[in-house]
């Protein structure tokens, strides 16, 4: 994970917020599972847009149709948006929906009247910092009156921190409440809690906690001008510590998203940080700190989201590959895709691109750059790889009752036992009747040579990742003599079907897999190079995971997609000079105890001084 500049929920369309934002509020089954609500209440202030400052010759007001140009979360909140106002949409999508958030099936494994074995391309964790996403899934109904999309979210009661080399594992309580503390756990707690702390040397224990409270106590400013551009292990002085302290904090970035930590924007890392822990605290929306959908993420989400659409008017077009736009007189008149029966030209009054980052720079052509030279520094913008692998277990086999970060594994592994949290029986459900549990692994680090076949993961065939995570996994879960993953336990494996090239060039050394869907990286001074939702094209907006956010977070995710498409559907909406109630857009939440120093910082910034716990001045940036 990473965030973004609107650190303090400031940026275009809003002031901060110091109160609660209140975007989350249990649904009907959550309020009754619980005993209680526990939700923030009603929904707090909202950020009002902007008025989009742009008069561009022959733009269209006042009319009524929109393309929306791609499926994934950000397209599908655009259409979901406009559709309530009273727009026309058409969803055009290559794949299926749900973009990268989507569940795949693994083909050819259902039998018995059982469905084919399910995974994800992710292990779809919902954090608790998140506000626009949970606005939108409670406005998805479920069929027969069953509540909303948000019912379909289970609290994960915990996190683990899986150490390799002997090390006992640390385990992270959400909630006692949720974990009997009984004598095992707590001892285990304890130890693996003495265990970590002791494992750093004291002045790096004490060098940490410094610059973590630099990255707390820093003004809007600095973040910007400062820790934008400054990369994390930089900011660490990763190579000044010791292996330990590079392992755990230096690779941390890896380990929670799609980022490279030798490249990552600290401020970035910083507000993901931030967000983290105030999730863990209840702070911001109330939501509990990580939740999990108790299903596959499509049907939990994107199938009855597709069905409430619909209802609302809108029009899909699948197995569409939009792959150029048509400009005239400054604005868009056409998108042109290719279908599986030749090609289909494509017209609205409006445009709404929620193509991912590598899809949408390719439509950027001349004409585009001419009539936007902003989007020509989209092309600065680098992303990564971050797959997972799914692995079918002959009987349940819950290793942790939540995620597990494994950062001693070359590969920078995130695991989690799914099957635990889902409402239906497995076995009864999927597959050939044996597959009882489901463990989803997310590859990090692609880069780095595997201990088993000497590669990193993009040299390996398939077989040979899966075969390299199995055992890191084994190396972390198993190096206390605890047995986590038995011999025969094993019943197949999937790897992401976004992973794709030849097994046997990749074999013979000849060629590496490539990767078909890959996340923005949030790269120091990469903010510089990300467009706004709003273009300078009269006709054309954007809504995806390189468009900047300005709430609590800005890296790679569901929530950042939901905050860009209601931007987009707020700038059509000024654009078309409709009446409509704009969608309401989430400010990050500012602990108030924070503001004090945080004003300071932003003081000494202007004075070109450094933060006053760090000794290092700054070198200033354009903010």
């Amino acid at each position: 994970m990473a965030e973004a500049a609107g650190t303090n929920g400031a940026g275009p369309g809003g002031a901060g917020l110091q109160g609660d934002a209140g975007s989350y509020r249990p649904g009907r089954r959550a309020v009754l599972r619980c005993g209680a609500a526990a939700g923030a209440g009603a929904v707090g202030s909202a950020l009002v847009p902007a008025v989009v400052q742009r008069a561009v010759a022959g733009s269209r007001t006042g009319g009524r149709t929109v393309a929306v140009l791609g499926g994934g979360v950000g397209g599908l909140t655009a259409a979901h948006e406009l559709a309530e106002r009273g727009f026309e949409v058409s969803v055009y999508e290559q794949r299926r929906l749900g973009g990268k958030a989507r569940s795949v099936s693994v083909p050819g494994t259902g039998s018995g009247g059982r469905r084919d074995l399910p995974g994800e391309l992710g292990h779809r964790a919902v954090f608790g910092f998140y506000h626009h996403l949970f606005d939108t899934l409670r406005r998805i109904p479920l069929p027969a009156g069953a509540g909303s999309a948000l019912d379909n979210l289970v609290e994960v009661p915990e996190w683990r921190l899986s150490r390799a080399g002997g090390h006992e594992d640390v385990t992270l309580p959400f909630s006692l409440e949720a974990r009997r503390l009984d004598v095992d756990l707590l001892q285990r707690l304890l130890l693996g809690a003495a265990d970590q702390f002791l494992r750093l040397p004291p002045g790096e224990r004490l060098a940490l906690a410094r610059r973590l409270t630099v990255l707390l106590t820093s003004s809007h400013e600095r973040s910007l001008g400062q820790w934008e551009h400054t990369p994390w292990t930089d900011f660490l002085s990763v190579r000044d510590n010791s292996r330990e302290f590079s392992t755990v904090w230096g690779r941390a970035p890896a380990l929670l998203g799609a980022l490279k930590p030798e490249l990552a924007s600290t401020r970035t890392c910083g507000q993901a940080m931030e967000s983290v822990l105030l999730s863990l605290m209840r702070r911001g929306t109330g939501a509990p700190p990580v939740q999990i959908f108790d299903a596959p993420t499509s049907q939990a989400w994107f199938d009855p989201w597709e069905r409430h659409l619909r209802t609302l008017g809108v029009r899909f077009a699948m197995a569409h590959t939009v792959d150029a736009l048509e400009l005239r007189g400054g604005v868009v008149t056409a998108a042109r895709a290719r279908t599986p029966t030749g090609t289909a030209r494509i017209e609205a009054d409006w445009f709404v691109v929620a193509l991912p980052t590598e899809r949408a720079r390719l439509l950027w052509d001349e004409p585009v750059r001419r009539a936007d030279p902003r989007l020509a520094a989209m092309d600065l913008l680098q992303t990564n790889w971050c797959q997972g692998v799914q692995f079918f277990l002959r009987r349940p086999t819950p290793l942790a009752r939540g995620h597990i970060l494994h950062p001693d594994a070359p590969w920078a592994l995130a695991s989690v036992s799914q099957a635990q949290f889902w409402r239906e029986d497995f076995a009864r459900t999927w597959g050939d009747g044996q597959v009882h549990d489901r463990l989803s692994v997310d590859i990090n680090d692609w880069d780095e040579p595997g201990p088993l076949h000497g590669k990193p993961a993009r040299r390996c065939t398939r077989r040979e990742i899966a075969q390299e995570v199995w055992a890191q996994l084994k190396a972390s879960l198993e190096d206390t003599g605890r047995e986590a993953l038995p011999h025969g336990i094993l019943h197949s494996w999937y790897l992401s079907p976004a992973v794709a090239g030849d097994d046997d060039a990749v074999g013979r050394g000849d060629a590496e897999l490539v990767n078909t869907e890959p996340y923005l990286r949030n790269d120091a001074g990469s903010w510089a190079h990300r467009p706004d939702a709003t273009t300078a094209i009269g006709n054309m907006f954007l809504a995806a995971e390189y468009v900047r956010t300005y709430s609590n977070v800005d890296f790679a995710c569901m929530e950042t997609a939901c905050e860009a498409a209601r931007r987009a559907a707020n700038a059509v909406l000024e654009a078309a000079r409709s009446g409509a109630e704009p969608a309401q857009l989430f400010p990050g939440y500012r602990p108030p105890e924070l503001e004090a120093a945080r004003r300071l910082d932003a003081a000494r910034y202007r004075l070109g001084l450094p933060h006053l716990l760090d000794a290092r001045p700054p070198a200033r940036q354009a903010v």
